[in-house]
């Protein structure tokens, strides 16, 4: 026989969502009335009736209940002002300078972004990847990206067909900067990014956390001219 576990998935996505505040709205729907329920039943319960000593606790597990109901409520509500005070940090990866056979792809919101060139020239691009989390960056923390570039045909020297073309994993590490900008390296079979710029730290408050998506597009539309190899 084989378990339903839809409601406790549904229960565990819930409290990853809302964090303390389930467990104190639990705590009041479920331990605080089922004390009321105690106290109410022992007051009114006829046969036999209740002892004062009987009463006298189901009304201190009531009372207590609420007391504790209500600093849960005050905890959750403080957790949530804390998790908004922390804001939303943001990083920024730029890969420039990509051939039009070379490609760079990962887990991260990309915005790509062709360079102005005279007609019959080679387009480069550059490929901006934005890192939104809501913990602090730490320094070494390593992000993953898949080069991939297409074989060019010898007699036309034009891309082939990427039919079953693997990737090859790249990485970087977190530095403590906003905006670090990379080329791709080729050394052989080996592929690296190389650091051409960086710029100082800086994170998106709480109060501007709200505008998150508009600038994350206005970002990754206007390459920075600091970010130019």
């Amino acid at each position: 026989m084989q378990a339903d576990l839809s409601m406790l998935d549904s229960i565990t996505r819930l409290a990853q969502q809302y964090g303390p505040f389930l467990f104190a709205i639990l705590f009041v729907l479920v331990v605080t009335r089922t004390a009321h329920q105690y106290y109410e039943e022992s007051n009114t319960r006829q046969q036999p009736p209740a002892s004062e000593d009987e009463k006298r606790t189901y009304r201190l597990y009531f009372r207590s209940s609420i007391w504790v109901g209500i600093a849960l409520t005050l905890l959750s509500i403080g957790w949530w002002f804390y998790v908004q005070a922390q804001g939303t940090n943001i990083y920024q990866i730029a890969i420039v300078g990509l051939q039009p056979e070379e490609a760079v792809l990962s887990q991260y919101y990309v915005k790509s972004v062709p360079r102005p060139t005279i007609p019959g020239a080679a387009t480069l691009t550059d490929d901006y990847f934005i890192i939104a989390q809501d913990q602090p960056f730490r320094i070494g923390d390593k992000f993953v990206f898949y080069y991939f570039k297409t074989p060019a045909s010898p007699a036309t020297s034009a891309p082939q067909a990427a039919v079953g073309l693997s990737g090859t994993r790249i990485e970087t590490e977190y530095a403590g900067n906003k905006l670090d900008t990379y080329q791709v390296t080729q050394s052989g079979n080996n592929v690296t990014l190389t650091m051409t710029a960086s710029n100082s730290p800086a994170r998106l408050t709480a109060d501007s956390s709200a505008a998150l998506v508009p600038r994350l597009a206005s970002a990754a539309a206007t390459p920075d001219p600091r970010s130019d190899p």
